[in-house]
C-alpha cells in the first residue's frame, strides 16, 4: 500500500462541517439564532476557524451588538486571517436560507462532539492499559470509570418552559401521584414523614447535622434500612468502614447490646442467635454500602451512576460533608460551595433523595440547648443548596446536660428550614446501645431548667 493511501484510510474524528457551517451561518443571518442554541460551547466544534468565529459571535451578541459578515470580521482583529478572513465569513453567510434549522444543526454539532470526547477517552483508555507505569489495575479501572462519568455529565441545558407546557406535566405528575406512582419516599419514622409531606422527594438533598457522639450516624443508618426494605440505597461512609457499620447494623436488626457483638464471645449463645436473625433479616434489604475516605464529588457522582446501574438508586447518604476532598477551589467555603450545589445536581440528575451528613462546630457544646443553623459548619452554602435542613440533638450527649433520667434514651430530630414545607420537631426513641432509632412513645419530656431547648413545650 502506497503511502498516501494509508494516510487516506486513517480514521478523521467525528464531525459534520455542514452542520458547524449551518449553525455560524444562521447565526450570521440572524442576531437572535444563538439564543436557540443554550449549552452550545466554542468547544464543540471541531475546525479551528469555527471556534474563532463562534466566540466572535458570542462575544457580540452578549454585548447586545449586531452579529453579521462585517462586525464579526471586525470582532475577529488580528484572527480574522486565521478564522478565514472576509471571504469564509460571506461563504458562511451564504452556506443556509435562513436560521430556521438551526437548532437541529447545533444538535448534530453538540453530538460529534461528545462522540469526538468518547473517543478520546477510549484512546486514553487504552493508551493507559498498554502503559500502565506501574498502577495497579484497580487504579487504571478507576481512572477509566472517572473519565466515562465526565462524559455522563454532558447534556444539553433546559429552555425556558412555556407555562402551558409546564401545567400539562404538573397535571400529569398528580395524577402519577394520585395512581400511586413516583410517590414520596417512607423514612419509616411517622414524625419525619409527617414534616416531609410523606417523605423524601427524588431530587431533593436533606442535610442532617449534629455534634460528634449526638447519633447522626445511628440515625443515618437507620433512615437506611427503612428505606432499603422498599428502595436502593446507597451509604457513602468516608469516616467508618464497612466492618463497622454491619456492626451497627447487626445491633439494631438484632436487638443485641453493641458491646457483645464487639467482644465476639464464643460462648454467648444468645448473642450469636441475635446476629444470625439480623444476618438473615440485612440481607432482605437492598443496601449498598462504601468506605473509601477522603472522596471527591466526582468520585460520588460516578459511584452513584455505577450503582443505579447494577442496582437501581432511589437514596443516597452522605457521611459527612466536610471530609470531602475538595474542588480545587482556593478557598474552603467556595470548596464546599461547589460540592453542595454538585450533590443538589447530582440528586436532580439521577432523580434520587440524597442525606447529607454534616459535622457542626463546637460552639454548640458551650450552651445547653438545642442547635441552631448558625452552628452548621459552612451553613451559609449547606442554607442555599439544601431542600431540608434537619439537625439532631440527644439531650445526654451534651457536656452540659444535667443526666435528666426522663431524658434517657431521647433525641430531638428538628427540621429548621424546608424549601417546601413545614418545619417542627421529631421527637426520637434513640437506644444507643442497640443503635435502634425510631419514634418516641409517650409524652415529651420536660426540661426542668432555665435554658430550655428551643421549641420544647416549659
Amino acid at each position: 500500500m502506497r503511502r498516501d493511501d494509508e494516510v487516506a484510510t486513517l480514521r478523521e474524528p467525528p464531525h459534520s462541517i455542514e452542520a458547524e457551517s449551518g449553525v455560524l451561518g444562521g447565526m450570521l443571518l440572524d442576531r437572535e439564532a444563538i439564543n436557540r442554541v443554550p449549552g452550545l460551547t466554542a468547544d464543540d466544534f471541531y475546525r479551528s476557524e469555527h471556534k474563532l468565529i463562534f466566540t466572535a459571535i458570542r462575544q457580540l451578541a452578549s454585548a447586545g451588538q449586531p452579529c453579521d459578515v462585517v462586525t464579526v470580521f471586525d470582532r475577529l482583529a488580528d484572527k480574522a486571517e486565521q478564522a478565514g478572513g472576509l471571504i469564509y465569513l460571506n461563504s458562511l453567510a451564504q452556506y443556509v436560507p435562513s436560521a430556521a434549522n438551526i437548532r437541529r444543526y447545533a444538535e448534530i454539532v453538540r453530538e460529534r462532539a461528545v462522540l469526538r470526547k468518547l473517543a478520546a477517552a477510549a484512546d486514553e483508555i487504552a493508551t493507559s492499559a498498554f502503559n500502565p507505569q506501574g498502577r495497579p489495575v484497580e487504579k487504571l479501572v478507576d481512572e477509566a470509570q472517572m473519565l466515562l462519568a465526565k462524559l455522563a455529565e454532558v447534556k444539553a441545558k433546559r429552555e425556558p418552559q412555556h407555562i402551558n407546557q409546564s401545567l400539562a406535566e404538573y397535571l400529569a405528575l398528580l395524577q402519577d401521584l394520585s395512581e400511586g406512582k413516583n410517590p414520596a419516599l417512607s423514612t419509616g419514622i411517622a414524625g419525619l414523614d409527617r414534616l416531609l409531606n410523606g417523605g423524601g422527594r427524588r431530587g431533593e438533598v436533606m442535610v442532617l447535622g449534629a455534634r460528634p457522639k449526638h447519633g447522626k450516624t445511628a440515625v443515618a443508618l437507620a433512615l437506611a434500612r427503612n428505606f432499603s426494605r422498599r428502595y436502593s440505597v446507597l451509604f457513602i461512609s468516608q469516616e467508618m468502614p464497612v466492618s463497622q457499620l454491619m456492626h451497627r447494623h447487626t445491633a439494631a436488626m438484632g436487638s443485641v447490646d453493641l458491646g457483645r457483638i464487639l467482644r465476639a464471645d464464643a460462648s454467648d449463645s444468645g448473642m450469636w442467635e441475635c446476629v444470625n436473625e439480623a444476618a438473615r433479616r440485612l440481607g432482605e434489604l437492598n443496601l449498598v454500602h462504601d468506605d473509601q475516605s477522603a472522596q471527591s464529588l466526582l468520585d460520588i457522582r460516578r459511584k452513584a451512576m455505577q450503582v443505579k446501574r447494577q442496582y437501581g438508586l432511589d437514596v443516597l447518604f452522605v457521611d459527612f460533608l466536610q471530609l470531602m476532598q475538595g474542588a480545587g477551589e482556593d478557598n474552603r467555603n467556595r470548596e464546599l460551595d461547589v460540592i453542595v450545589n454538585g450533590i443538589k445536581a447530582l440528586a436532580m440528575d439521577l432523580g434520587i433523595f440524597v442525606v447529607v451528613l454534616s459535622q457542626m462546630s463546637r460552639k454548640a457544646d458551650e450552651t445547653y440547648h438545642a442547635p441552631t443553623m448558625t452552628y452548621l459548619r459552612d451553613s451559609g452554602a449547606i442554607e442555599a443548596a439544601a431542600d431540608q435542613i434537619a439537625l439532631l440533638f440527644t439531650d445526654h450527649a451534651h457536656p452540659m446536660s444535667p443526666k435528666d433520667a426522663n431524658f434517657l434514651g431521647f433525641s430531638q430530630l428538628e427540621i429548621v428550614a424546608h424549601r417546601n414545607g413545614p418545619t417542627g420537631l421529631v421527637p426520637l426513641n434513640f437506644a444507643g446501645q442497640y443503635q435502634q432509632v425510631g419514634d418516641w412513645d409517650g409524652a415529651v419530656p420536660v426540661r426542668h431548667t432555665k435554658q430550655l431547648s428551643r421549641g420544647m413545650p416549659s
